[in-house]
């Protein structure tokens, strides 16, 4: 990641924040939306310049929460649940009194996918926590000596850990951040870094219109360091006698984060006692791909059951395994509890199912 990029972001954020605190409503509205205007400008000049396919940890840019992935992981503006960790910190803000939630995700070829995150109201603002685990399972170790094996056996495992705070600046502009601690494993290798999420979500003078945006995965490069690297090497295969047995270490580069801009926009289409209606949309600028689109719905009936569906990555042209559809089901079980499933298809992967609890305390 540039200096400039940096620069850019920090300073847009400190701008962000000093107006929403400082100015009237009405020039606060105008402002956000000439801000708003500007961020679906911003991410093209940052992003289209770099690699494709060139970040690390890539399992956090796997969508969190079965009820977001139903609506087409148009979520930023959307989200008002412990969730909100994942996708928009601001959206704490939005939750009411506490919450916990739990998800869990059958990746592919025998991997799985863990969430869990709590949300907490406090005097002045929300504070929440979140774990994400990915798990590889365990896998034989082979080397050109022992194709089928050596009889030892290693683990691939992926983690993020962090702590946010949000807090609602006015009655219709609310600010969040996480901070989180991302850590790759694979055998005797580890790969840590810190990383910042930042987000806000903004209630329009248009009636039932939200705007959001968040930056996630803002933080310094990766590298894979342990004993797995070390080797011995003969500098001069062609002369005998020399030192055939040199220590040596390979030499693994650094990557980056995957940076995600998110900018979107939640609309409340019906909203009565039985029947409600919403619909979102995300602009999405990653900096290891293409832009694209999320779009996605939701249908409520007396807030008790409620239908999702949504089509994700619009405008992708290279969409190896990441598909297009999602739909699921969320279930109002009682006054504390709500369950939520979810649908994927994934292309030539095929298909994927994510199961979802959330718990009012």
């Amino acid at each position: 990641m540039s200096k400039e990029t940096i620069h850019i972001i920090l300073k847009f954020w400190k701008v962000l924040q000093h107006w929403a605190i400082s100015s009237s409503s009405k020039h606060c509205s105008r402002f956000v939306y000439m801000l708003f205007g500007l961020m679906w400008m911003i991410p093209n000049c940052l992003l289209l310049a770099q690699n494709q396919g060139t970040t690390a940890l890539s399992f956090i840019e796997v969508p969190a929460g079965a009820r977001s992935i139903a609506m087409g992981e148009a979520y930023v503006a959307v989200v008002d649940d412990h969730s909100a960790l994942y996708w928009n910190p601001a959206g704490m803000t939005h939750v009411s009194g506490n919450q916990a939630g739990f998800q869990y995700t059958e990746w592919f070829v025998d991997t799985q996918l863990s969430y869990a995150s709590a949300v907490i109201g406090l005097d002045k603002g929300f504070i929440g926590a979140h774990l994400y685990l990915f798990d590889g399972g365990l896998m034989d170790v082979t080397t050109l000596y022992y194709p089928e094996g050596t009889g030892e056996q290693f683990s691939v495992q992926d983690i993020s850990l962090g702590l946010s705070y949000a807090r609602a600046l006015t009655d219709k502009f609310s600010m969040g951040g996480t901070l989180k601690l991302v850590q790759s494993r694979i055998w005797r290798m580890r790969a840590s870094s810190l990383a910042l999420d930042l987000g806000f979500q903004y209630q329009t003078p248009l009636e039932r219109l939200n705007l959001g945006f968040s930056i996630t995965n803002f933080g310094s490069e990766m590298r894979l360091d342990g004993d797995n690297t070390f080797v011995r090497i003969d500098q001069d295969p062609q002369t005998a006698g020399d030192n055939d047995g040199i220590p040596a270490n390979l030499y693994i580069k650094s990557w980056d984060l995957p940076l995600i801009f998110r900018i979107g926009f939640d609309y409340h289409v019906i909203e009565t006692l039985d029947h409600s209606v919403r619909i979102a949309t995300d602009a999405v600028y990653p900096n290891n791909n293409s832009n694209y689109v999320n779009m996605g719905m939701e249908y409520g009936y007396r807030d008790i059951v409620f239908i999702r569906s949504g089509y994700a990555h619009l405008f992708l042209t290279d969409n190896y395994g990441q598909g297009h559809f999602r739909t699921g089901i969320g279930l109002q079980l009682s006054n504390k509890l709500q369950f939520d499933f979810s649908y994927s298809e994934r292309g030539d992967l095929g298909s994927v199912n994510t199961l979802g609890l959330s718990v009012n305390f």
